[in-house]
């Protein structure tokens, strides 16, 4: 998948989000272990969740 800047039709970023999501019960770890670790960081580059989740 790829972004929605070429002329070719391809998958917005909504969508690819989308599809991974629908994706997630049935991937194996092999794809999951990343995707979670790059969900995780990409959370916690953001102030506003280390503001609400940092305690936890």
């Amino acid at each position: 998948m790829k972004t929605n800047t070429s002329k070719k039709r391809t998958m917005s970023l909504f969508n690819q989000g989308i599809n991974l999501y629908a994706a997630i019960p049935n991937m194996g770890a092999d794809r999951l272990v990343p995707l979670m670790k790059a969900f995780d960081s990409a959370v916690r580059g953001h102030e506003i969740f280390r503001a609400v989740f940092g305690l936890i």
